[in-house]
């Protein structure tokens, strides 16, 4: 503890504080005194999976450095644009700034200044090779993640990809309304322009033989591409289709409407994306069948903005048979659930209404309840560890599979997960190989390992109240056939506004 009597003893003490790391902030230092509080991590970092340096990025974008803030972003994330879109932004939280009013609008401040760059983009070249050669198997934000990192410390990387494109869930999973292609394949890009070869339409049979094929490393990156249903009577009737299925497909090029009436069961991000694919495929009636209260729904802000596009959300069903004519999907029976009082941890779990029984007429049901790895591409026998829910077993340290020279992670190994967890075992699983490479440089550390800044509160400065920047909305005459962004990025001055 401390206190600050006049505004020329701020230099002094950060000037005494800068060793140990600790970075001061003063905007109204001249109203003291203050107490100030050592805090050992900013919260915002510490819930970062990646370590980004939060205030540090955003301090730039007060300042109006746009370029060093994005550069101190690329430290850690190669994906600034795609995470600024879709990242589930767990730093935000924390913000202390939600003490005082709302938290800072982290993910929106991380597009604008990754679509700073995308008008006037720095150029990247390739580090001088090695001769060492690590294969990737999957091109998904994990398996570009490794990439990027051992390319840049010199290995000759090669990424294959069973899908006729790159990027994995990013472009077969999310909607161009949410992500669009161009932010994908300028990110995708950049990687490739440091050196790494990307393989699409290039399934492997067997990781193990490209141990054989001059690589000494391989990481399996394979995500969790296999969509899973419910387990009722008749999901397998024609008109029943998994969400990842459905979205893969449209994504490819199948832009057919599934239907005229379509019921989506789940409220996941799957279930939401594909919902709000249906209608722009021009489906007069979705339905999204949800088994808890409209208070529980995992992401209100999707949620929202389906509803506002026309999806109509059913609280409190829950399928149990699907209802057929003529051999074809045409219809759901679901039962009503309500809630029960809260438990020790507060949730409330949802329990049958006897005798309850409503019937939603549909041409087209879409599952997205659940997801797990496709791991059909290991040969029949094979010697890698799974585990009961069909995920990659691997040490948890290291990522090592238990099969010479063979690594693996992202959803393949935790099961669907966010971007930003994947770009984190990603640079995991880089770091692993280099060691196990028999390269033991310490003076280049492997992104997101990098040691935490510190901060101080001031603990009696109450900072003025603002309104939180808040996410344009586009608003098209029909959401038919619109798949264009439904947010638009901040501009300069509300972004630099929001930073300060």
């Amino acid at each position: 503890m401390g206190r600050i009597t006049e505004p020329r003893a701020v230099a002094g003490i950060a000037e005494l504080l800068s060793p140990e790391g600790v970075t001061l902030h003063f905007p109204q230092a001249d109203l003291g005194p203050y107490r100030l509080q050592r805090v050992k991590t900013s919260q915002c970092e510490v819930a970062c999976p990646l370590g980004t340096d939060v205030k540090g990025y955003i301090g730039l974008i007060a300042a109006g450095k746009f370029e060093k803030s994005l550069q101190l972003i690329r430290e850690t994330n190669p994906f600034p644009a795609i995470c600024g879109r879709v990242c589930l932004h767990p730093c935000e939280p924390e913000c202390r700034r939600g003490d005082v009013d709302d938290p800072v609008a982290i993910r929106a401040l991380k597009r604008f200044v990754a679509d700073y760059e995308r008008q006037a983009p720095a150029g990247r070249s390739a580090v001088k090779k090695n001769g060492r050669k690590v294969a990737v198997v999957g091109s998904g934000p994990a398996g570009l993640t490794a990439a990027s990192d051992l390319a840049r410390w010199g290995y000759e990387v090669t990424v294959f990809e069973a899908l006729p494109v790159a990027g994995g869930m990013l472009t077969v999973g999310i909607p161009p309304f949410r992500l669009p292609r161009d932010v994908i394949r300028a990110e995708i890009e950049a990687i490739a322009a440091q050196g790494v070869e990307i393989r699409t339409g290039r399934r492997i049979r067997n990781p193990q033989d490209l141990l054989t094929k001059g690589y000494q490393a391989v990481f399996l990156a394979t995500g969790a591409h296999r969509g899973l249903k419910m387990g009722i009577p008749g999901e397998d009737l024609p008109g029943c289709i998994d969400a990842l299925s459905f979205l893969k497909r449209v994504h490819l090029g199948d832009e057919a409407a599934p239907g005229q009436r379509v019921v989506v069961i789940g409220a996941g991000y799957a279930a939401l994306d594909a919902a709000r694919t249906a209608l722009r495929l021009g489906s007069s009636q979705v339905d999204l069948v949800y088994r808890r209260s409209r208070a529980e729904l995992p992401y209100p802000e999707m949620a929202d903005q389906a509803r506002w596009e026309g999806v109509r959300i059913r609280d409190h069903l829950e399928p149990v048979r699907i209802l057929s004519r003529g051999g074809q999907a045409r219809g759901v029976v679901c039962r009503r659930l309500r809630s029960a009082p809260p438990d020790r941890i507060g949730r409330r779990e949802p329990i049958p209404v006897k005798n309850s029984r409503v019937e939603l007429p549909a041409d087209a049901i879409i599952f997205g309840v659940h997801q797990e790895p496709d791991l059909s591409y290991l040969p029949r026998r094979h010697r890698f560890q799974i585990s009961r829910w069909n995920h990659l077993e691997v040490d948890p340290q290291t990522l090592a599979t238990g099969q010479e020279g063979i690594f693996a992670g992202g959803d393949a190994v935790s099961g669907p997960k966010s971007v930003i967890e994947a770009i984190a075992m990603g640079h995991q699983a880089a770091g692993s190989i280099r060691r196990y490479l028999g390269d033991s440089r310490r003076n280049e550390e492997t992104p997101g390992q990098a040691a935490r800044q510190s901060e101080i509160i001031i603990e009696d400065w109450v900072p003025e109240e603002k309104t939180r920047l808040r996410a344009h909305r586009v608003r098209p005459s029909t959401w038919q056939g619109h798949f264009g962004e439904t947010t638009r990025t901040p501009t300069e001055r509300t972004a630099v506004e929001e930073a300060r």
